[in-house]
């Protein structure tokens, strides 16, 4: 059976034109300018209009992204209605030098962000670039953030501590891209914070546009390696840290931690827990690794 229905929604002024209909075909709806596709089972029961609201009723999230590219997993993954917006940094050099540059420019990215998005939390999404200034960094960068912009903001280091602590990891191997330099100022960083890093590997890229450094992003074999060697050198160790946010793990969590028999916490996993526990959203995500599957909020771990 066919019908041709136009639907207005009441106190909205947005208009969404149906065209020819039928059961288990995919519907052209034209909704505020754009055109998407849906079935017709996930709109309709009987005449009446249903559809999922539009992404970004539960919270706005404004990321400060070093470069492109970033994120896209969270799209995924993240608890519905969780939207991410992403203001890029220009990251260039990943060097103490050019991290420090780069943090130059968060107060004006992050104002930028809340007029565009007015978002409940801004996250500087980057790992090194909020260490890198030393023990108490991330938290002098947060008062920037939220002093230019006017909303909570965090960042990626900040959520690995309270990943970390939450977890009751005191050993940990850290591994990933960064140079000897950077993973030095790390492991003193996570030492004066009480962790203790007993295995250190690092790829030793520093330039961001190094066609190595987009490869190791893109392809998760570069991670699946280094966590691998890294948890065979110290099997004593309670937890594999995958560091940097250009690390890509999500996918590949699950299986790592049924290989090597312990938690496998990224940059990435770590930032979305901290993200979502900032923001009082405690639905457990699935099949990315025990950081996400884990209850985040106070009264959900007992705090």
């Amino acid at each position: 059976m066919e019908r041709d229905v136009d639907w207005k929604l009441d106190g909205t002024k947005r208009t969404m034109c149906a065209n020819t209909k039928r059961e288990g075909v995919l519907l052209r709806v034209g909704l505020l300018n754009k055109i998407i596709l849906i079935r017709k089972e996930e709109i309709m029961t009987d005449i009446e209009l249903r559809f999922k609201p539009l992404k970004g009723w539960r919270a706005e999230v404004g990321m400060l992204a070093p470069w492109g590219k970033m994120y896209r997993e969270w799209e995924v993954v993240a608890p519905e209605g969780v939207r991410f917006s992403s203001a890029l940094l220009g990251l260039i050099h990943t060097t103490p030098e050019g991290l420090k540059e780069m943090a130059n420019q968060v107060e004006e990215e992050a104002r930028k962000l809340n007029i565009a998005c007015k978002c409940d939390l801004i996250c500087l999404g980057c790992t090194s670039g909020s260490f890198i200034g030393g023990p108490g960094y991330d938290q002098k960068l947060i008062e920037r953030i939220e002093r230019a912009s006017g909303s909570p903001a965090t960042t990626t280091t900040t959520c690995v501590l309270e990943l970390l602590t939450d977890m009751g990891i005191r050993k940990m191997v850290l591994v990933g891209p960064y140079t000897d330099l950077v993973l030095e100022t790390e492991v003193a960083f996570f030492n004066a914070q009480g962790f203790e890093t007993i295995y250190i590997k690092g790829s030793g890229l520093g330039y961001v546009e190094q066609t190595d450094y987009f490869t190791f992003m893109m392809d998760p074999y570069g991670s699946y390696k280094l966590v691998k060697n890294g948890a065979k050198a110290v099997p004593d160790a309670d937890c594999v840290f995958l560091t940097c946010m250009a690390s890509p793990l999500l996918g590949i969590a699950d299986v790592l931690e049924d290989e090597i028999g312990k938690p496998v916490i990224s940059s990435l996993s770590a930032t979305l827990y901290g993200v979502l526990k900032k923001l009082g959203i405690g639905d457990p995500v699935y099949h990315y690794g025990e950081a996400l599957r884990r209850p985040r909020l106070p009264h959900q771990i007992g705090k």
